[in-house]
């Protein structure tokens, strides 16, 4: 073959590549101009046509999760959130990162919930568990005095719901009101021992510098979760405050190695370094705490408790 019909040949295969590229753009655009038109009659309230464009295109592009969020969206213009949430469900599934589909699906998905727990009170309005149910609810919605009335409501029905014990201790020790927490968390342990409960009495014992008794009530806490890595830092805490630094370096050090990224952890092994005069080590654990982000203490004033956080697992 000759170098001039090499030429040639390479050519016309451009030209093939180029034209086809061109009707693939043709074609892409074609596709986006209906999703634009679909999304511009749903934005007019024409949710009839906003659905027909929107599944039309969805018939000749299947894996096109734009057009699954569109649908999902005229769905739940008509108050369909199941058919929205299917929608939104396979969106999700050909595009996990799809941020209007994580959007919406947080949306249907909480509507979907109310609905839900609001059938819950319908059957039974006066139930201890509906009441936590719904004191939890509010918690994660950070409304936390709704959350302790509620929970307030359950203990009311039931005094000796532990759910509802524990979770009424939890908000009361987050506002530092440790001595009324410590009376719940100590009416949970009596009825059933849990980690939570042994945990938060560490904490509010801390607080109320009962250091010996936090001790014991970490010492629960790491044996009934190792892996509780903010069990190990209120457990090396309380053991620096109670003048057993040594020992607090070793739990520290069990924490750090559950959680390597808890600044809180290191935070706290720089106090234990400290007080066991260790002023090295002590400064490279602080360091290391603030490098990873942490806001409680600081290089001259450790923290004195542990942290207010869930339980890491």
């Amino acid at each position: 073959m000759t170098l001039a019909r090499l030429f040639i040949g390479g050519a016309l295969l451009a030209g093939v590549i180029t034209g086809g590229s061109a009707v693939w753009a043709q074609v892409r655009a074609a596709a986006n101009a209906q999703l634009v038109a679909a999304s511009r009659a749903l934005s007019a309230g024409d949710v009839d046509r906003a659905l027909a464009l929107s599944t039309e295109h969805l018939e000749r592009h299947p894996g096109d999760s734009r057009a699954r969020v569109l649908i999902a969206r005229v769905y739940i213009d008509r108050d369909d959130l199941e058919s929205a949430y299917r929608q939104l469900t396979r969106a999700l599934r050909d595009d996990p990162r799809n941020v209007d589909a994580l959007y919406y699906m947080g949306f249907v998905s909480g509507r979907l919930a109310e609905r839900e727990f609001q059938r819950l009170v319908d059957m039974a309005p006066a139930s201890a568990r509906v009441r936590q149910l719904e004191a939890e609810s509010l918690e994660a919605q950070e409304r936390r005095t709704a959350a302790e009335h509620a929970y307030k409501a359950a203990l009311d029905v039931q005094p000796d719901l532990v759910d509802a014990l524990l979770g009424l201790g939890r908000l009361k020790r987050i506002r530092l009101a440790c001595e009324e927490a410590a009376q719940l968390y100590e009416k949970a342990e009596r009825i059933r021992p849990t980690f939570e409960g042994a945990y938060g009495l560490g904490v509010c014992y801390g607080y109320l510098d009962r250091d010996e008794d936090a001790v014991a009530h970490f010492e629960q806490a790491t044996r009934r979760d190792p892996e509780a890595a903010i069990a190990w830092v209120g457990l090396g805490t309380a053991l620096t405050r109670t003048g057993r630094a040594v020992q607090a370096i070793e739990k520290l050090h069990r924490a750090v190695a559950l959680e390597p990224k808890m600044g809180e952890a290191y935070y706290a092994l720089g106090s234990a370094y400290r007080a066991a005069g260790q002023p090295g080590l002590a400064q490279e654990a602080f360091t290391t705490a603030q490098q990873l982000g942490s806001t409680i203490g600081s290089a001259s004033e450790p923290p004195s408790s542990p942290p207010e956080s869930a339980p890491s697992r």
